[in-house]
């Protein structure tokens, strides 16, 4: 599909007379310069509407043989857009004939075959369409037309004979080499002009005087004698190139700007291809653009570099970065940021932080900003396409309204759940935290100490003796991305999120919130619980076939020889399937029956509950309720228990409660030590805000008794213990529970965001009657990666809390 205009045309008509292509414009056969030339183009002109290039071509017998003898008897034209001299790049002409082509079979349909005529003064044949002879013989009538117009007009003013002669003679020269119709009308009234002046003039002159000589000056470019019309195309030539010449220089200082801003950012890491790509931007500045648009482009090229820059670098430390096509780019991102202040204004306006930030104790935990920016930037290239349409939306719809699909909720809904649920979750600053690309296998590099290899006197070897290794190794592990699947009633407030109407945004922010909070919840409980998990993991030891006890019928719960108990770990694909054995596994059997574990649905029985922190089997039924095993009958588990442990017995003894609670920070800071022994550094702790509160009674907390590095400051959400900074989650059902609390280094178990949260299609809700409630149901996905390398797993301990006194058998 092309144009060709009636602007385009005359531009063809001006360079071909400039000879802006620097030769003559030749005519060869199907495009095919190399086998010779078929005709040269003497002349072009445009009809009289303006619409029709036409033209007069000098054959060569090359050509003629082609026409007459092998079917060459159609035109296809060349030419180019916008014109640029090889010898003077940005020099641009407009819309430029460059050759023609004699062809059998042309692009452009229904065009008269052509026909030649033989010319009169030599041999050399011209050749002529027959529309084209009809336009020139058209072209002789009109300017007949126009002569007799002229020469009627002159003769109403009595001038004389030879002075109307002249003037028509003149005329017609003038008239000859102009491009249109229009033009010779214009020159032929100013002709006339002309005329009634002269005819002025004799009026004037006194009786007997001379007639006076012709002057063809008359107002108007078209005005002009065949001199002047030639001097004005030439003035119209040297202007065009004076205003390109500008044209270039104006580009030369932009380019010149352009290029000096990113060589001032020094920007480093980058390979010399990649700064020419960078600098290929240049290529986008015109000299329509002023020197802040190129200034804003040289920022935007910076900070793109900066960007390849750090990516190379954490390419480098193991890190990937997005794959496939990234759909954002900045003007997307200004849209996605528009479009999320609207709908923060409206949610969060009239909220209490308390609530909005309800699991970080009101206020949004600024350390998580790294992995909250790197999680929307992952979600925004996922979603860009629904957040962009939600924005052209937004803007077309009075009063900041968008409009969103009846089957979908906003993309800029899930992007505000996926913002405050990571925002509000304590334990991402516990880990190492990242994105990655969505797979079935997650690759995590990290670096671990080799303790077998050099160490602090190792590095000191004398002349002749072998050198120790460095201790730090790399290396990788695979990790399986864990689904996060949560179903959601879906009011109509929400679907409207950004719709057109009166919205009860109230509403909509409830669900935000809680849809947040749901999100965040299961999402700080897997990070808390590896924290726990990797602990108990690191050097656990097996047990095989202990005799726990023998029932009596009355006793529901039994106490193991050896706590904690490590909990089972197992690894499944994306379909859910098991990927390798369990490892720690457990199993009980009552009378060597194995009893299964109880969970929520299973059918009439006994079961078994595992309370892993305190080592307590219970027996329960289906619906839950204690039950006690037969009257003698074994009782027998094997499982791991974990050795990497403190076990502090609570009972005071003798001690008063805040020494014996001095007693627990005595501990507390021997497993600190025990971490620091291993080569790493003890700088976080996490425990529940009740083990918190028990903690608080030691004399160490006390004003009179306080030591330096253990107090209540907000170091950590709380406080800080033997110079640990100690958090707490405010997600319900950690497997830490109240009794144990974890030390170690931060940023030893790793989280890695997959896919950001998305609800899916909506679907009618319906009653338990099969009737519609006029509401949706959707439900949710997420994909994340929580996991700890195995060889780091030593960076973490813990201590639990028990009552020597209550762990023992019993019926309750």
């Amino acid at each position: 599909m092309f144009e060709i205009t009636k602007d385009m045309l005359l531009s063809m008509k001006r360079n071909f007379d400039a000879r802006v292509i620097g030769q003559d414009v030749i005519a060869d056969l199907s495009h095919n310069p190399g086998e010779g030339g078929a005709a040269t183009v003497t002349q072009v002109q445009l009809e009289e509407n303006g619409n029709k290039l036409r033209g007069l071509f000098e054959f060569t017998p090359f050509g003629v043989d082609a026409v007459r003898n092998k079917g060459f008897v159609y035109l296809s034209p060349e030419y180019s857009d916008d014109y640029e001299q090889n010898e003077a790049p940005f020099n641009r002409f407009g819309a430029t004939l460059t050759g023609v082509a004699l062809t059998p079979r042309p692009v452009i349909k229904n065009q008269e075959r052509i026909a030649l005529s033989e010319s009169q003064e030599d041999d050399t044949p011209t050749f002529f369409t027959d529309r084209i002879t009809r336009i020139l013989n058209e072209e002789k009538i009109v300017m007949k037309e126009f002569l007799k117009k002229l020469r009627e007009a002159l003769q109403a003013k009595n001038l004389a004979e030879a002075m109307i002669t002249q003037l028509c003679e003149t005329f017609e020269k003038a008239a000859e080499p102009l491009a249109t119709d229009d033009l010779r009308r214009a020159l032929m009234e100013n002709f006339i002009v002309t005329g009634e002046n002269l005819a002025k003039q004799l009026a004037e002159l006194p009786a007997g005087s001379a007639a006076p000589v012709i002057q063809l000056s008359v107002a108007g470019p078209a005005g002009l004698d065949e001199a002047g019309v030639r001097k004005l195309l030439a003035d119209q030539q040297a202007e065009q190139t004076r205003q390109l010449a500008e044209t270039k220089q104006k580009r030369e200082t932009l380019v010149g700007i352009f290029t000096k801003a990113l060589a001032d950012a020094k920007l480093e890491g980058l390979t010399d291809d990649e700064r020419k790509e960078l600098s290929a931007a240049a290529d986008l500045i015109t000299a329509e653009m002023t020197e802040d648009q190129v200034r804003k482009l040289a920022e935007t090229q910076i900070a793109l570099g900066n960007r390849m820059g750090a990516n190379k670098k954490l390419a480098s430390m193991g890190y990937r970065g997005p794959a496939g096509q990234v759909h954002i780019t900045m003007d997307s991102s200004n849209e996605v940021k528009s479009l999320q202040e609207e709908v923060d204004k409206r949610l969060y306006d009239r909220m209490p932080a308390h609530r909005r930030y309800a699991l970080s104790n009101g206020a949004p935990i600024e350390a998580n900003k790294i992995i909250v920016e790197e999680a929307l930037a992952l979600y925004d290239q996922q979603n860009g396409r629904r957040l962009h349409e939600e924005y052209q939306a937004h803007k077309r719809l009075a009063a900041g309204d968008s409009l969103v699909s009846d089957v979908a909720v906003p993309a800029i809904f899930e992007r505000t759940v996926v913002r405050e649920a990571l925002y509000q979750l304590v334990g991402l600053g516990l880990c190492d935290v990242g994105t990655d690309t969505f797979s079935t296998v997650a690759q995590i590099p990290y670096s671990y100490r080799d303790t077998g290899a050099a160490g602090a006197s190792a590095a000191r070897k004398y002349e002749g003796q072998p050198i120790a290794r460095a201790a730090v190794k790399q290396a990788l592990e695979e990790a399986r991305p864990i689904p996060q699947k949560l179903a959601f009633e879906v009011s109509d407030e929400l679907r409207y999120l950004v719709g057109n109407g009166q919205i009860n945004f109230d509403i909509v922010a409830e669900n935000a919130r809680n849809a947040a909070r749901i999100i965040g919840e299961d999402t700080e409980t897997l990070i808390f619980d590896e924290h726990l998990n990797a602990a108990d993991q690191y050097n656990a030891a097996a047990v095989t076939n202990e005799a726990v006890a023998t029932a009596d019928g009355t006793k529901t719960i039994f106490v193991l020889d050896n706590f904690p108990v490590v909990r089972p770990k197992k690894v499944y694909d994306l379909q859910g399937n098991q990927v390798g054995s369990t490892l720690y596994p457990i199993t009980v059997t009552v009378n060597s029956v194995a009893i299964d574990e109880w969970a929520p649905g299973v059918s009439a029985g006994m079961y078994y509950v595992m309370n892993h922190n305190l080592g307590e089997i219970s027996f329960v039924d289906e619906t839950g309720a204690l039950t006690a095993p037969t009257n003698t009958h074994a009782i027998v588990a094997s499982y791991s228990y974990a050795t990497n442990v403190y076990k502090w017995d609570s009972d005071l003894g003798s001690l008063a409660v805040a020494d014996k609670y001095d007693e627990f920070l005595y501990r507390f800071g021997l497993r600190k030590t025990a971490i620091e022994d291993r080569a790493y550094m003890a700088n976080v702790a996490a425990m529940s805000g009740t083990l918190r509160t028990q903690i608080e009674q030691a004399k160490q907390f006390g004003a009179n008794f306080k030591r330096p590095g253990t107090d209540l400051m907000t170091d950590g959400n709380l406080g800080r213990i033997k110079d640990v900074p100690a958090f707490r989650s405010y997600a319900p059902g950690l497997a830490m529970g109240d009794v144990r609390t974890v030390i170690g280094e931060r940023g030893t178990v790793r989280f890695r965001m997959l896919k950001p949260w998305t609800l899916g299609e909506l679907e009618n809700q319906k009653d338990s009657n099969g009737r519609f409630t006029g509401k949706k149901e959707a439900y949710g996905d997420q994909f994340v990666v929580v996991h700890t390398p195995t060889l780091l797993k030593g960076a973490l301990t813990s201590m639990v809390v028990y009552s020597a006194t209550a762990r023992v058998d019993r019926a309750s």
